[in-house]
């Protein structure tokens, strides 16, 4: 297969001829820099554990009776050596280069545990190499509980009677409790993704400013020991800024630009209080010796936002490239500020891994979400900016809702970059999104095989699948999910490659089912059996209607509204609705899961749930906007200005859902198809 696709077939069924030059381009890209070529040894190898660990040599044929060292690191520390005769190692393929042939020669190392490793190789005149021998687990980390069900949560969606106008880690654990009382097992997040502090109306938690680092701004202010100091509680109770904090808490959407203030206002006073302390905070200074480099670089980057502005491209160039010794000195001379960036980040960890430990008390886990990029001028792209391509934006191509195609305005990763790196990025990414979670939504999971490219400020329409190192990402993937105990689940909504999901299900990966999308070929609903054991099934995601809204059609009349899609379509996707509305209510009413005809949209509701819940379905998630007949949503898709998207807030506080008489009822069918205890 070429790395880049020449041609696909889109949505509408058309084949779509890749135009040559984006083909060139991305090839180009993907040749990796100038003298990077690597023959003698591969800069990753991943290998399974119920295989025998082996590395692969590249040669040219003519050198078969040469002999070859090498040197294991192991992950642990130690180090075996061995030696061999190329002539006795098997030949694995050959191919021909510049009139040279080269046979690919494997080389067996001996058993070696689960782990990241490092291989050496010295051939004499072949020259020597080293690269990192990866050895994972054949599949992923899966709950023994059978059949569980959750509560899934927008977190900055959650109104409390005590939070500062956006849902926090204590709002987390309140709402760990009433899902723990309700007997769920799982509370699913939105990504808890850092956005840009510097810009908090950027609100997309699919596109931040990292994926590594956690959003700020779901720091329970009050939660952190210094707010205790006489001063900075004077700050909090003085009544303008009481008041202030009110009216946040009113509004029925985020104030992300005023949330941002009055918690800045009072996390700079506790971090002034907490640096008279010094060096006697051990367990901050041991969480920021813990985040190493990465952590520190975020830190400058969010202090070079605050002094340059969002776009870097307009940056001082020499504050461009993380490694410039400009870089350290504004470092230096801006410790404070750094300082600051890393104890939000402190606090942030501190508080959600407090609700985690809750959690887990409570036999509930936490089901956090992974997005798919970051923000081209984001923290993760100028951190790690060799892991990225600056130049393409990853998207979707032409589709029933998108005619010319998405354009996301994310930059990819580097395929070949990635195992150059020794899959650090992703082993990385990975591991900061299992810490305190106990399963991972992998978004748009067909990431790890291929992606939609276009060309940065081209039509998306102009762009094409380009692939990537499947097996080696499902490989590190498995290892970071067994090592911490979390599940995974991969979003294979849309456009999915042939195989994709059988190979995910041998891996133990959970498929991602949503009700309205699993239909038979003549548009019916599938029965609930039908649904695959390792599973999550549900009946919306953040990217769909409501329920309730998908029930009464409403959505519809809110994209017409806001000027999504064609208007002239709306006579006919009401026809359409009421279609798939009949056929909904008839296989609830087939399989018994709803009895009376006039039933209102609670009722269905909890039948659709119910319906879900006696399917083999691993897991079952609710949303919580469902279960208090929410009918606005939380993202318009293909809206920017238009819509308020990722700040509607709900419309019951925290301290009222846990009574409301929908959450209850459902909760209560939820429970007697999946009880706690029986799983």
């Amino acid at each position: 297969m070429n790395a880049v696709d020449d041609r696909y077939v889109d949505a509408f069924g058309v084949e779509r001829v890749v135009p040559q030059t984006t083909r060139d381009a991305f090839a180009a890209l993907l040749a990796g820099p100038p003298g990077d070529e690597r023959l003698l040894l591969r800069p990753a190898t991943v290998v399974r554990s119920d295989a025998p660990p082996a590395f692969v040599v590249t040669i040219p044929a003519a050198s078969w009776n040469e002999r070859l060292a090498w040197t294991l690191a192991h992950e642990d520390g130690a180090a075996t050596r061995g030696s061999v005769d190329l002539r006795d190692m098997p030949v694995v393929g050959s191919f021909e280069r510049a009139g040279v042939r080269y046979d690919r020669r494997e080389i067996a190392v001996g058993p070696l545990p689960l782990g990241y490793h490092r291989i050496a190789v010295d051939g004499g005149a072949l020259g020597s190499a080293d690269g990192a021998l990866i050895v994972v687990p054949p599949a992923v980390h899966l709950d023994a509980h059978a059949r569980t069900w959750g509560i899934a949560v927008q977190l900055y969606t959650v109104c409390s009677k005590r939070n500062w106008g956006i849902g926090d880690f204590t709002d987390l654990t309140g709402f760990v409790e009433l899902a723990a009382g309700a007997g769920a097992s799982y509370v699913g997040l939105n990504p808890l993704h850092a956005p840009n502090r510097s810009d908090p109306n950027a609100a997309s938690p699919y596109a931040p400013t990292s994926r590594r680092f956690l959003n700020w701004l779901y720091i329970d202010v009050e939660g952190v020991p210094e707010a205790a100091d006489p001063t900075v509680r004077a700050a909090i109770d003085e009544p303008e800024f009481a008041a202030m904090l009110a009216v946040l808490r009113a509004t029925s959407i985020v104030d992300y630009a005023g949330v941002a203030q009055a918690k800045d206002a009072i996390l700079q006073r506790c971090f002034t209080v907490a640096r008279t302390r010094g060096a006697s905070d051990d367990d901050f200074h041991a969480f920021i010796r813990g985040g190493g480099i990465a952590l520190e670089r975020f830190a400058i980057f969010e202090t070079l936002v605050e002094r340059f502005g969002r776009e870097v491209a307009a940056w001082p160039a020499t504050y461009r490239d993380p490694h410039s010794a400009d870089v350290k000195s504004f470092a230096d001379a801006e410790r404070p500020a750094i300082e600051y960036a890393m104890y939000l980040q402190y606090h942030a960890a501190r508080q959600l891994e407090a609700a985690a430990a809750l959690a887990r008390s409570r036999g509930v886990a936490l089901y956090r979400d992974l997005a798919v990029g970051v923000d081209a001028n984001g923290a993760d792209a100028w951190i790690d900016s060799r892991a990225y391509v600056p130049s393409v934006s990853v998207g979707a191509p032409p589709d029933l809702l998108n005619p010319d195609g998405q354009d996301w305005g994310l930059p990819p990763l580097d395929p070949g970059a990635l195992a150059r790196d020794g899959y650090r990025t992703v082993a990385e990414l990975f591991r900061a999104n299992m810490q305190s979670a106990g399963a991972l939504r992998i978004d748009h999971a067909m990431s790890l095989a291929r992606l939609f490219w276009s060309p940065r400020g081209r039509p998306a329409v102009e762009g094409t699948y380009v692939h990537y190192p499947f097996e080696d990402q499902l490989g590190v993937l498995a290892l970071e999910s067994v090592r911490a105990a979390c599940s995974v689940i991969g979003e294979d909504l849309g456009t999915v490659p042939i195989g994709f999901r059988e190979r995910m299900r041998a891996a133990g990966v959970l498929s991602y089912r949503i009700l309205f999308f699993e239909r038979e070929h003549n548009g019916d609903f599938i029965a609930a059996e039908h649904y695959p054991a390792l599973s999550l099934a549900a009946t919306g995601t953040h990217d769909l209607a409501t329920f309730a809204a998908w029930l009464a059609g409403s959505d519809i009349d809110l994209r017409a509204g806001l000027g999504v899609g064609d208007p002239g379509r709306v006579p006919q996707e009401h026809a359409e609705r009421e279609l798939d509305r009949g056929r909904l209510i008839a296989i609830l009413r087939r399989f018994g899961d709803l009895v009376r005809d006039d039933a209102d949209s609670t009722e269905i509701l909890i039948a659709a749930h119910r319906f879900l819940s006696r399917s083999p379905a691993q897991i079952v998630m609710m949303q919580v906007d469902d279960a208090i007949g929410e009918t606005l949503p939380v993202n318009v898709p293909g809206t920017a200005e238009q819509y308020p998207n990722w700040r509607r807030k709900l419309s019951l506080d925290l301290e009222t859902i846990g009574g409301d008489p929908r959450f209850v009822a459902l909760c209560a069918a939820l429970r007697a198809e999946r009880p706690r205890d029986a799983a």
